[in-house]
């Protein structure tokens, strides 16, 4: 008998047993990340790890053949909200674990159903996104049998009762905004390397995370924070008293440091918009210029930032 509604922890227990007892699984999992083709096998699992930062739905650790350890940590979702600053939290719970020794590299992963990884904004902070029902077709391809076809239909339909509220609140004045952003973007700001983007009603920030910007020891992004008018160098897991001495004598003309939640940023101020302000599209190409002036700031000064930052980092 069908069953009519599913939570995450379902999914997170589901998972934790695919992994432990299917590494054909794994390896799937693995190939989307950035440690594919790399020889691992799962030698723990945890389900709703918790500290002093929140919970981990799901932490899946890897050992390879030398015998040092990766880590991904995986937020389930099926319709609820992000939490404020819920990627960033998992980052840190993940360096913490870096810094205990329990392993050397991780990645975030968020598991949730197509159109949630479609339409609900804010994922930046998430290194990989896999849609449950990617999940379900491979358990499929890998157990056919009517228990697997069973597990395979319970992950792969959690969402379909569920209502897709975030594609609703999507707009034309926003959407069109966003779409005339990624061609300025394209266009006259390639240092950016922005991505299109599906965001909700009326968002105005968004996040820019060019190639060789770091996610480890700790995440390092470009924040466009488009009502306030900040534009914000964020450096993940640092605190900007501390790192003020050693880069202040670096920050160019209109550049200063603050303190936001758990990281800290250097931020650059320009007008801030809206998506149905009639100088939106100056104003974010003003917007730009200062996140393409940061990202060269950083490069030009990546390590000092760097070690800075290690110092910098919370005890």
């Amino acid at each position: 008998m069908p069953i009519d509604r599913k939570y995450e922890r379902d999914i997170d227990l589901l998972l934790a047993e695919e992994f432990s007892v299917n590494p054909a699984f794994a390896t799937w999992v693995l190939s989307k990340t950035k440690f594919a083709s790399q020889e691992a096998e799962v030698v723990d699992v945890h389900v709703s790890r918790a500290d002093v930062l929140g919970e981990s739905d799901l932490i899946v650790i890897f050992a390879r053949p030398t015998g040092d350890r990766f880590a991904l940590l995986i937020e389930d979702k099926l319709d609820a909200p992000l939490q404020p600053d819920q990627a960033e939290r998992y980052r840190q719970r993940a360096e913490k674990e870096v810094r205990l020794g329990l392993c050397a590299e991780f990645e975030i992963v968020l598991a949730a159903p197509r159109h949630y990884i479609e339409y609900y904004p804010g994922l930046e902070g998430f290194d990989v996104k896999i849609a449950h029902e990617d999940i379900g077709a491979k358990i499929a391809e890998l157990d056919p049998s009517p228990r697997g076809l069973y597990r395979a239909d319970f992950i792969g339909s959690a969402s379909t009762k569920r209502i897709n509220a975030w594609k609703r609140q999507s707009d034309d004045a926003t959407d069109s905004f966003w779409e005339a952003a990624y061609r300025i973007a394209t266009e006259e700001f390639p240092i950016l390397e922005m991505k299109r983007v599906a965001i909700s009603k009326g968002n105005v920030w968004l996040d820019l995370r060019p190639h060789d910007m770091p996610t480890m020891p700790r995440r390092t992004y470009v924040r466009v924070k488009g009502d306030r008018g900040f534009i914000d160098l964020t450096i993940s897991n640092t605190v900007a008293a501390a790192l003020h001495p050693d880069i202040a004598p670096l920050l160019g003309t209109g550049m200063s440091i603050h303190q936001t939640g758990k990281s800290a940023a250097i931020r650059i101020e320009t007008e801030g918009f809206s998506v149905t302000d009639e100088l939106g599209m100056t104003r974010i190409r003003s917007a730009f210029s200062a996140a393409a002036q940061l990202i060269e700031f950083y490069r030009a000064n990546r390590t000092e930032l760097d070690d800075a930052a290690r110092s910098a980092t919370p005890i």
